[in-house]
């Protein structure tokens, strides 16, 4: 039971961190560049969409510790695919609309990861 909770707190530091890390980088955005609303709008579009297939992947993880390893593979792997497919058409919807910024998509997608990264090397020092 406690590492329930403790993978439950570890996914919402992660996305905490992603908000107020997407916060300082919109409004330096916004601040920062003459295409400010769009790159904004962008990067916000890409930043729900990142947490939300980060929760996506938390319950494909917990759903496939439930079950034998041959279904749980095959599971995770149509997972896998569905989660990449999404993420393409987040692309595709940011790159046909006018009022996003394809960047601030891109960079609202791979946030997530950076986030990830500098909370792992901060732990690492920490320790």
């Amino acid at each position: 039971m406690t590492q329930k909770a403790n993978y439950d707190f570890e996914a919402s530091t992660v996305i905490k961190a992603t908000v107020i890390a997407g916060a300082v980088i919109g409004a330096a955005m916004f601040l920062l560049s003459d295409d400010g609303p769009s790159l904004l709008m962008g990067l916000v579009f890409g930043m729900v969409f990142s947490i939300l297939n980060f929760r996506l992947l938390q319950l494909t993880i917990k759903k496939s510790m439930s079950m034998p390893a041959s279904k749980a593979q095959a599971y995770v792997t149509s997972r896998y695919f569905v989660r990449y497919l999404l993420a393409g058409a987040v692309l595709y919807v940011s790159i046909n609309n006018e009022t996003m910024n394809v960047l601030g998509t891109v960079i609202g997608l791979l946030l997530i990861k950076f986030v990830i990264f500098i909370l792992n090397i901060y732990t690492g020092i920490k320790k």
